[in-house]
């Protein structure tokens, strides 16, 4: 039987936590899928924690690298093997807490032909899988317009696209590691609808402090000039262009100008952390 949804779950060393967002999509009551796992050279043991899942369902297609090629490539290849109409992502450390995730969202997407990216809110956990804080995310498609040029409205294993549409707009951009996703969602938006369940839906996990701090202020400037780069290209599709811009260059020179982990850092951090700020 042909599966209905392709469920891509590219991984790297990921043997911690691979075996529970498995498990979560296979408590999924929407079973016409097939889940696509893409190891990507992994050092650990995240091959023998997939193989012992293959022995239980056969609806895992597993790939592996022989050489780490990177997290879009491998979706890409994800996205190259599936079969279904639809897709959808759950990342390695990631869980799916609704089992009627799938069923809902595809029953969306079916009655309403004109959307054709559809999210989630989400409840962000720690490395012991307790609750830190939850949150929604822009609703309905102006909502979500409205907002997307100042940050990513879509958590990406929340997510659910249809095929045809991302095959005909090249798949993801391998030249944005960092925010392939993003980049990807700004290309559909300009041919169909956006919507986000105001549910939660996923649990993903957040990082439970800072340990290289250098190297994380070199992340976030690296990834906020790759953000102020990708949406220049979509300046005339969506609003709000240039306050979106000037919001990612503050940000730019508070970033280059302390040098150290201040006391602000530790204070933001802390309220992303108790209360859900996505910042």
């Amino acid at each position: 039987m042909i599966p209905k949804v392709s469920i891509i779950l590219p991984t790297y060393n990921g043997e911690k936590y691979i075996a529970q967002a498995i498990e979560s999509v296979f408590l999924q009551n929407f079973s016409n899928f097939e889940l696509i796992i893409i190891n990507d050279a992994s050092l650990d043991n995240t091959e023998k924690v997939v193989l012992e899942s293959i022995k239980e369902d056969q609806r895992i297609k597993y790939f592996k690298n022989e050489t780490k090629i990177g997290f879009p490539q491998s979706l890409n290849q994800g996205l190259s093997v599936s079969k279904g109409e639809y897709i959808t992502r759950i990342d390695d450390d990631d869980v799916w807490c609704d089992k009627n995730k799938l069923k809902k969202q595809i029953e969306f997407l079916e009655e309403n032909k004109n959307y054709v990216l559809v999210g989630s809110g989400a409840i962000a956990i720690d490395n012991k899988g307790e609750e830190l804080y939850h949150f929604l995310e822009p609703e309905k498609d102006e909502e979500i317009r409205n907002y997307i040029l100042y940050r990513n409205p879509f958590l990406h294993s929340s997510v659910i696209f249809r095929k045809d549409i991302v095959q005909k707009l090249g798949g993801y951009n391998e030249k944005v590691p960092g925010a392939c996703d993003y980049d990807l969602w700004l290309r559909i938006g300009k041919v169909g609808k956006f919507y986000n369940f105001p549910e939660y839906l996923i649990k993903f996990r957040v990082p439970p402090s800072y340990k290289n701090v250098a190297g994380v202020r070199r992340e976030k400037l690296r990834r906020t000039l790759e953000k102020i780069d990708i949406i220049r290209h979509y300046r005339k599709n969506y609003p709000h262009f240039y306050q979106a811009t000037c919001k990612d260059y503050l940000k730019l020179i508070y970033l280059s100008t302390f040098a150290h982990f201040s006391k602000l850092d530790n204070y933001l951090y802390q309220k992303r952390q108790t209360s859900g700020w996505r910042i």
